[in-house]
């Protein structure tokens, strides 16, 4: 049996970018094997829809047995992943070996250092307050030859499969709720392929070459997930720097000057375009020709990772910080009236004495 450790992490980059800014940065930094991720070249798909077309290369450590393989996306993300193979017996024998020596701590390091060398190329095109996100995430992939029922496999191996996929090798007599909370977002089209989607970690268990397509659906989850928390954290941080500028202010009151937190929060709605292109791909997915059970298995990562319910959120949260700039712009403008219609009367009072 040919395990799969396949282990990602995902970084942020800030704000959406032009394919032709990515490859010109990433050339900068030396790279030369650029290429355009294809998710399949055999598919005709219309071309009014947007998929996600990130820029693919390879990135070579000496030190580290395959290479680290990144793409970047141009709604201003990150990814770098690499695969460790286990030849094993069992699913049992692959979990102890991960329980004894798990090696994605140094693989975490490795990626750091790759991203260091590569991201000082986007300075100056990212806003630091939403720079800072990263992710560490692993899929379990399974290469079954046919020969096995995939769900009698995991039935069989419940308890090592919950362990692996929440990251908890300490106490793994699980209680039943668990084990439906960790499996409860599963996929299967065939009797030898199962796949599993939780929040720290997923499964697959199909032939070698199905991981590609499915991989990078989990991935594009990621990201997306990644993203929309990303926009929350910004507006946080964004509403509680105005409200201790606006309350430390001390010309607040003066009707033509600006504390500059209008500006700020006018940037946030500004956002839209950058949210409305991440939005606009969740939306298309679906459309993919022929690819009605890889929609199936979006829609499953999504509701794992809670898109719906984090895209809603960020959805309102913008709209609310619209209604503040709104106000806030109101309140200025009627102040500056407010200071016009006096200065008015003042002219009219001097011109009538004749000074």
């Amino acid at each position: 049996m040919d395990i799969y450790m396949k282990v990602y992490k995902y970084y942020n980059l800030g704000i959406t970018l032009r394919k032709q800014q990515i490859v010109k940065k990433l050339k900068d930094t030396g790279i030369k094997n650029l290429e355009t991720y294809d998710f399949d070249e055999k598919t005709e798909n219309p071309e009014y829809i947007s998929y996600p077309e990130p820029i693919e290369f390879s990135y070579v450590l000496d030190n580290l047995e395959n290479n680290i393989i990144a793409k970047v996306y141009d709604y201003g993300a990150m990814s770098l992943t690499t695969e460790i193979k286990y030849e094993v017996d069992s699913i049992e024998e692959f979990y102890n070996k991960i329980k004894e020596k798990d090696p994605r701590a140094d693989i975490e390091t490795k990626f750091d250092e790759v991203f260091d060398k590569i991201s000082y190329k986007f300075e100056g095109l990212v806003e630091t307050i939403i720079q800072q996100f990263n992710h560490l995430y692993t899929v379990f992939c399974i290469d079954n030859n046919g020969s096995l029922d995939a769900e009698f496999l995991v039935k069989n191996n419940e308890n090592l499969i919950v362990s692996l996929l929440s990251d908890e090798f300490h106490k793994i007599n699980f209680s039943s709720e668990q084990k439906e909370a960790v499996l409860r977002y599963n996929n299967s089209f065939l009797k030898t392929d199962y796949t599993i989607v939780h929040w720290n970690n997923s499964l697959i268990i199909d032939e070698n070459e199905n991981f590609p397509e499915k991989l990078f659906i989990i991935e594009l989850v990621n990201i997306q997930f990644i993203k929309l928390q990303t926009y929350d954290s910004f507006i946080d941080d964004y509403l509680s720097e105005y409200m201790t500028s606006n309350n430390k202010s001390r010309f607040g009151v003066l009707p033509f000057f600006r504390t500059g937190m209008g500006r700020k929060i006018k940037g946030i709605a500004d956002l839209r375009v950058e949210l409305e292109r991440v939005i606009d791909i969740m939306d298309n997915f679906e459309k993919f020709q022929g690819h009605w059970y890889l929609a199936r298995l979006y829609y499953l990562s999504s509701s794992a990772f809670q898109i719906p319910r984090w895209r809603n959120l960020v959805e309102h949260r913008v709209n609310k910080v619209n209604e503040l700039y709104n106000l806030l712009s109101s309140e200025v403008n009627r102040k500056r009236m407010l200071l016009l219609n006096v200065l008015m009367l003042l002219l009219f009072v001097l011109w009538f004495l004749g000074i």
